[in-house]
């Protein structure tokens, strides 16, 4: 009777692991923590623009 416990608790802790980190986006798990949302890579994080046509340095 034990071994099934610990099993489906083993099986309850990895589901809550697989959808915490592999399914949840990072600004999900950001605001339910309560910290501040990742910035990702893109504009607006030290460029001028994105890009020949928007005059900046085209840092992608």
């Amino acid at each position: 009777m034990w071994q099934n416990l610990l099993v489906a608790v083993v099986v309850a802790v990895a589901a809550a692991w697989t959808v915490w980190r592999v399914i949840l986006p990072a600004g999900l798990r950001a605001r339910l923590l309560g910290r501040a949302v990742p910035k990702g890579p893109g504009c607006g994080g030290g460029c001028t623009g994105c890009g020949p046509s928007g005059g900046g340095s085209g840092c992608h």
